[in-house]
């Protein structure tokens, strides 16, 4: 009987003995997961953290030696010249009288309307420096022409632009050419399709402009109005009004 009664008790310590050490066992495996957890979710946040700053520090820097620019692109109405190099002994006819630049560095014509840029079809601005001939025709659109030219200095020339065809389109709208680096800006666009500027001559500080004035409908009667561009540049720096010959204001440029 006692030999039982002391099997039992080894029995139950052998028992007991077991689930200590699986308890041990466990808690330790617990403690190593909990603590490679621990490590892992470190490391992932070490990283996050570097890859946060490392993406801040991108969006913060800027490339070396960068500039910024304020250039606002002045309205040109979509219209483009192509510029294109002739060879110097290229023949120019059918053109209107050449015009030199303020320092006679540049001389301009236009070519393939007749003397007065009133024949049909669409011309081109022709323009020589030195040894050096270039064409400028629009771009993209052969129902407008240049139809008179006049120097603004010494690169930049005004240009009326209208329709190339029909004897109702005496003149159109005023641009500005700068020829060293093709540029076009719009300066007057007429108030009404009646109203086209024929020609355009500067003295001094202002701009002197003929506008032919359609009087009906039918554009058989028009007369020809005196308009001024008062203390104009180049630059086009200001706001810069157009006045009639009444001395009012039917125009502002860089309003």
């Amino acid at each position: 009987m006692k030999i039982k009664k002391f099997g039992y008790l080894i029995c139950i310590l052998s028992v007991i003995l077991a689930m200590g050490f699986t308890g041990c066992s466990d808690s330790k495996n617990n403690s190593d997961s909990t603590k490679n957890v621990s490590k892992n979710n470190s490391t992932g946040s070490e990283k996050t953290n570097s890859n946060s700053t490392s993406n801040e520090n991108r969006e913060v820097e800027k490339p070396k030696n960068s500039i910024e620019s304020n250039t606002v692109a002045k309205n040109s109405e979509g219209i483009k010249f192509s510029k294109k190099e002739l060879s110097s002994d290229t023949k120019i006819n059918f053109n209107t009288p050449w015009k030199s630049s303020e320092d006679g560095s540049y001389s301009a014509c236009i070519e393939g309307k007749g003397s007065s840029a009133l024949e049909e079809g669409q011309g081109r601005i022709i323009v020589k420096n030195g040894q050096k001939i270039y064409s400028f025709q629009i771009e993209g659109n052969t129902a407008i022409s240049p139809k008179y030219l006049e120097w603004a200095d010494s690169e930049n020339i005004f240009v009326i632009i209208g329709s190339s065809h029909g004897t109702m389109s005496k003149g159109g709208d005023l641009y500005m050419l700068n020829v060293g680096r093709n540029e076009v800006v719009l300066l007057i666009k007429t108030p009404s399709k009646k109203q086209q500027i024929i020609s355009v001559q500067k003295s001094g500080s202002n701009v002197n402009l003929k506008v032919n004035v359609y009087d009906d409908d039918a554009y058989n009667k028009s007369h020809v109005e005196d308009w001024v561009i008062n203390s104009f540049n180049t630059e086009l720096n200001g706001e810069m009004e157009v006045k009639n010959s009444d001395g009012k204001v039917v125009y502002k440029i860089n309003e």
